[in-house]
């Protein structure tokens, strides 16, 4: 058990070592991205996570894509969104994410919804104002819970 146990340690600090090296690649932002199409490998999700906050912010548009899809990656891109620095995600998040919002769809309000609720409460009431201004009904369901649920607090 304890060689196991060395053993997965070494992996670990092998796998730190090479994220590391990986992030001073200069091309790494456009290989990644390469890999960022079809049939998504979770483990590219985990080693993104750790890579420096700059790769990551680059890499957003691409990971709020695979977020939205519901193919049970959304969680993961969502932990690597709230990785970020969050004072920048509270001035930033809106502008790289908004275009979702035009679809007015269900499952996207709902998953940012939940995001939203983790960065700040400025963005949450700013997504819910716009589920109650949409024409679907399940839409603006989302923004009414929201505030029926913030009136209870």
């Amino acid at each position: 058990m304890q060689i196991l146990f060395d053993e997965c340690i070494k992996l670990q600090d092998n796998l730190l070592d090479n994220i590391f090296l990986l992030s001073k690649c200069p091309n790494l932002v456009t290989l990644i991205e390469k890999n960022l199409i079809g049939d998504i490998n979770a483990s590219l999700l985990y080693i993104i996570k750790q890579l420096p906050e700059e790769i990551k912010i680059s890499l957003l548009p691409n990971i709020i894509e695979i977020m939205k899809n519901l193919d049970g990656k959304t969680k993961l891109c969502q932990d690597i969104i709230l990785s970020m620095n969050r004072e920048w995600l509270k001035k930033n998040i809106w502008s790289y994410s908004k275009y979702v919002f035009d679809d007015q769809d269900y499952q996207s309000f709902g998953i940012f919804m939940y995001l939203f609720n983790s960065i700040s409460d400025e963005l949450s009431q700013k997504l819910a104002i716009l589920a109650l201004e949409s024409d679907d009904e399940d839409v603006r369901e989302i923004g009414q819970i929201y505030f029926d649920l913030s009136s209870k607090i």
